[in-house]
This record gives structure tokens, sequence and C-alpha cells, in this order.
């Protein structure tokens, strides 16, 4: 990686996460989450007075690890293909030094006399 795509890398994550703590300074809040989505005024699951920052926070976070498993998961066939791939070249990889190592290789010519 060069060294100004290093920096403007550096430049955009300073940057974002800035934005990120600033969103987080201004909504300090306490708000109630709720895990109830049938029952709005009283509930079943909830857990007052939360920070909006955690709440939206933690919603990043979630969709971070759940796009990161489902990109996993879907990235299986493409892992498997080339681990498969990899194996059939080591084994003729193995063969090819078999085969070589069968192979008579020409002697030096003897000089021959003719008389």
């Amino acid at each position: 990686m060069s060294v100004i795509n290093r920096f403007f890398g550096t430049i955009v994550f300073w940057l974002l996460a800035l934005i990120v703590i600033a969103i987080a300074v201004a909504n300090r809040n306490p708000v109630r989450l709720s895990f109830d989505p049938f029952n709005v005024t009283a509930p079943a699951i909830a857990i007052n007075d939360v920070p909006l920052f955690f709440v939206v926070m933690g919603g990043v976070l979630v969709g971070l690890l759940l796009g990161g498993w489902s990109t996993y998961l879907a990235q299986a066939p493409a892992r498997r293909a080339a681990r498969m791939t990899e194996q059939k070249v080591k084994k003729l990889e193995r063969e090819i030094e078999v085969q070589q190592a069968i192979i008579v290789r020409p002697s030096e010519s003897r000089d021959v006399v003719h008389h």
C-alpha cells in the first residue's frame, strides 16, 4: 500500500471517528429500549434509561457483525474451491517429482573410438 493511500485512509478513519463522537455527544439523552413490538405502552422486555448513542452504535455493531457473517457464509464455496484447487496442485507437484525421479537421465556419452 502506498504512502498516499495510507495517508488518505488515515484521514477518512479520523473523520469518521470524529463524526461518530459528535453523534454520540449529541445523542446522549436516555431512552427506553423495547424488545416487544406488540405492546408499546407496557413492553414485556425493555431497558430504561439507555443513552441513545448506545442504541445507535449497538445497531451499527449488530449490522456489521451480521453483514460480516453473511459475507463469510457467501464466500464459503469460493474458499472450498480454492482449497480443493490447492490440494490438486500439491498432488500434481508430488506426481511431477516422482516422475522426474523415475526418468533416466542420459549418461555422458563415452568417447567412441573409430578405427
